[in-house]
């Protein structure tokens, strides 16, 4: 008989077994009671008995599963890494106040302090750094210089329009949740230390040793362990309840954190290791309600790896709101797990109820604002020189048309360095958004976005006769390795399209099932309102529009080839070399971790549209602004999970699509009568992004610069529901043209770019017989196999059509 195992909370706040992953110490505990309690006479086996012991010898033959904490499967985790880890808090703090002032891009001289040099290394490091990186280099004196500095001066920033205020160069918001996050997490760490060790305060300081470290690392590296007993530290032993109580203050801290921005908290607190492993648990024991250490659980329970779907439910979150409907950070978590269950109706219910509630609230700040008197308004500091604190008013309008300062009088001013007044941009004004309210609008576009995907796998599988079932690996079903599929899925390389042969039975098929009026519309209805809710997420973050240079400034042709080779050189795992950079100023835009994946989430959208005239623009502004883009010294470069999916589509259709690499009007000396220019042909449909009624969540803007919501998106001739593949009239049959070669224009740097790698490899190999220091290839999503669910769409709905006029 089995020593029971070591009760703990479950996600539903019940007390369950502890899954696998114990610590060492108690291991040993329980096979020293094993061994004890094996010399007891056995007792009589029933037939239960041995049903139970077959089945534990069946697991025993499985192969073990790796259990992690749940925060660990967290999406976009891999965007909000970087130094703002490791800086010291009082630096970090500095940086921050730096961020808000508008006259740090604009001083002439050095205004940083001195950055330690960073122990990351970038393997495609662009001249263009942007943001704090411009302003020259940071690390100490006696330091090795770092990447950056060795890079060659980037060019001056480009200036703001007239009226128009300079842009921070991290976003403000997710600037001061990661300066929270990091002091409310160092805090607890400390605690949580504390409880393990038996160590005061005073004397965990003087350990560490004024050195900077994290309470983890310093207990570490004086040789002692955080989640047990030492040799050192106090000579009396500290009480349970005292123990208690630290921890719980641990946990409120925690709990803090993440209601500050789950994403970067789970980052953060995967760089303590273990320290908090157990700490929620230990809280609940004493105290099953805590509600701080039954949110905290949730996120530090130990599930099975890649398995976060099956491992979860809502029980416990569905208790959390009914208790404190007023969290809606609660609202926020419960809406992504929905999104890990496929359940994305509920998510985008959630995602909604937080972005109304908190438009109510700033709105009702803003009216309280304004109804002040005056002179309160206008009391300590007025007019006091260089700091924010004490702002002057020109009695003017925002500059971006909206009342962001509208209580005090007008836009906001400070006075500059050299004694100009230097605008306040919206972004750093107590009426700005809470940056809750952009992120789960950032959730909820993407959420729109899968679930079309949802729905367009969904119905792939069920023409193929697949149930979709969890691995015991974890890895997710790819349509391209559809073993027992009625018509195999998506087909690699073939020269008529994703789907085969355009006479064959599995194009008809899929054409028959995705081409279907109902489902064409709900997927087209779902794109649009994810890429609605993009537009306005990026709406937050102003740009500074630099000079184009030689290959920005040509053709459209030109500038396609020059934004893919941006694309292909940033994308997460590549080894591709930058294209050259040019010495006049690039686009400059507010850094935001999401900020990349929500461009190419666009792309993406406009890739489910078939829309490619439109996509043309958007992917060269795109590519313009990625170039330009700069966390440093706070975050790293993101690994985007779209970005990747994008260029993978594209080098998809490259290599399997016939009529899609064709010469294009562009590539023809002195012809000009096809070619496509920035804006669409007036002839293409244009038909509004939200079809149904707006509601009053979607009629509100919510970003500091305008709203995106009244642009409309520009569609080619939608297929009959026949499914003939012939153009009904001349203009469609023209519009279905112009479409062809916008796609033939969008292929033709792709299909450049393989010619050129299939010839250096040939090269390599005639010259070393095979090819060396070849880099290992990790140019795959990072979230889920959407590239083939995306070309299983294009080859079914659209480029049937297209084949039709090719």
């Amino acid at each position: 008989m089995d020593t029971p195992p070591t009760p703990v909370s479950n996600s539903s706040g019940s007390i369950s077994p502890e899954p696998a992953l114990e610590d060492p110490v108690s291991q040993q505990q329980q096979k020293k009671k094993k061994k004890k309690k094996s010399k007891k006479p056995k007792a009589k086996e029933t037939p239960a008995a041995n049903g139970a012991a077959e089945h534990r010898a069946a697991d025993e033959g499985r192969p073990p599963v790796l259990c992690i904490s749940r925060n660990k499967h967290w999406r976009y985790i891999s965007s909000y890494h970087g130094p703002w880890l490791q800086l010291p808090l009082e630096l970090l703090e500095s940086l921050l106040v730096l961020n808000l002032d508008p006259a740090t891009l604009s001083a002439a001289e050095n205004r940083l302090p001195p950055l330690p040099s960073p122990t990351f290394s970038i393997p495609n490091p662009r001249p263009r750094d942007r943001g704090f990186a411009s302003l020259g280099d940071h690390s100490p004196p006696d330091s090795p210089q770092s990447t950056f500095a060795s890079l060659p001066p980037p060019p001056p920033f480009p200036p703001p329009k007239p009226g128009k205020a300079t842009p921070p160069p991290i976003d403000p918001g997710v600037f001061r949740s990661v300066t929270n996050i990091r002091r409310l997490i160092d805090e607890a760490s400390e605690l949580s230390v504390r409880a393990s060790s038996g160590l005061s305060a005073a004397a965990l300081g003087s350990l560490r040793g004024g050195a900077g470290n994290s309470p983890w690392t310093s207990a570490h590296g004086l040789g002692i362990n955080p989640l047990g007993d030492s040799g050192g530290g106090r000579n009396v032993a500290m009480s349970a309840m005292r123990i208690h109580r630290l921890r719980a203050l641990a946990v409120q801290k925690l709990a803090a954190a993440y209601r500050t921005d789950e994403i970067a908290s789970s980052v953060m607190v995967m760089q303590g290791g273990s320290v908090f492993d157990d700490i929620a648990e230990r809280v609940l024991r004493v105290d099953p309600n805590d509600v701080d250490a039954r949110y905290v659980h949730f996120f530090h329970e130990k599930i099975p790896s890649r398995q976060l779907a099956e491992s979860t439910t809502t029980h416990l979150l569905d208790d959390l709101i009914a208790g404190h409907p007023q969290r809606l950070e609660f609202f926020r978590t419960r809406g992504i797990v929905h999104c890990f269950r496929d359940e994305y109706t509920l998510a985008i219910k959630d995602f909604t109820h937080v972005i109304k509630e908190t438009r109510a609230v700033r709105k009702a700040k803003m009216v309280h604002r304004n109804n002040a008197p005056n002179e309160k308004l206008r009391g300590k500091g007025h007019k006091k020189k260089g700091k924010s604190g004490g702002t002057k008013t020109n009695g003017q309008a925002p500059p971006n048309g909206t009342s962001a300062g509208a209580g005090f009088g007008g836009s906001l001013t400070i006075e500059g360095p050299d004694g100009d007044p230097l605008l306040l941009h919206p972004s750093v004004l107590p009426d700005a958004p809470d940056p809750i309210e952009p992120q789960c609008l950032f959730l909820r576009a993407s959420a729109y976005l899968q679930h079309a995907v949802f729905l367009i796998e969904e119905a792939i599988l069920n023409l193929e006769g697949i149930r979709k079932a969890p691995t015991v690996d974890g890895a997710e079903l790819r349509l391209c390795y559809l073993e027992n599929g009625r018509y195999g899925g998506v087909e690699i390389g073939h020269p008529d399209g994703p789907l085969g042969r355009r006479d064959g039975a599995k194009t008809a098929a899929y054409r028959a099932v995705l081409a279907k009026e109902g489902l064409r519309e709900q997927i087209t209805t779902l794109v649009r309102k994810s890429m609605r809710d993009h537009e306005k997420f990026l709406s937050h973050f102003d740009s500074l529009e630099g000079v184009p240079g030689p290959a920005m400034g040509g053709d459209l042709a030109a500038r396609t080839e020059y934004a893919f080779r941006i694309a292909e050189c940033l994308r997460p795992g590549s080894h591709t070399p930058p294209p050259p950079v040019s010495e006049s100023p690039a686009t400059f835009t507010t850094y935001h971790p999401l900020l990349v994946e929500s461009h190419f989430s666009i792309l993406i959208g406009y890739l489910f549209l078939g829309d490619f005239p439109s996509l043309l623009p958007v992917f060269t502004r795109t590519a313009a602004i990625v170039d330009g883009l700069e966390g440093y010294p706070v975050f790293l470069p993101p690994r985007s999970m779209a970005q990747a999916e994008f260029v993978e589509v594209l080098e998809r259709l490259a290599g399997g699509w016939r009529n899609g690499v064709q010469p294009h009007s562009l590539s023809r000396a002195n012809q000009k009568q096809l070619a496509i220019e920035c804006a669409p042909s007036a002839k293409a449909k244009t038909v509004e992004r939200v079809p149904t009624p707006p509601s009053p969540d979607a009629s509100s803007s919510l970003g500091v610069n305008g709203s995106s919501s009244s642009t409309a998106v520009h569609m080619p001739p939608s297929p009959s529901p026949s499914g003939r593949n012939t153009p009904s009239s001349a203009t469609e049959r023209e519009d279905l043209l112009e479409v062809l070669d916008a796609a033939r224009i969008l292929l033709a740097p792709v299909v450049k770019r393989q010619r050129e790698r299939a010839e250096k490899a040939a090269a390599d190999k005639a010259t070393n017989g095979k090819t060396k220091n070849k880099p290992l290839n990790i140019n795959i999503p990072l979230h889920g196999p959407r590239v083939e669910i995306v070309l299983a769409w294009l080859g079914a709905v659209h480029l049937p059509d297209l084949d039709a006029v090719a």
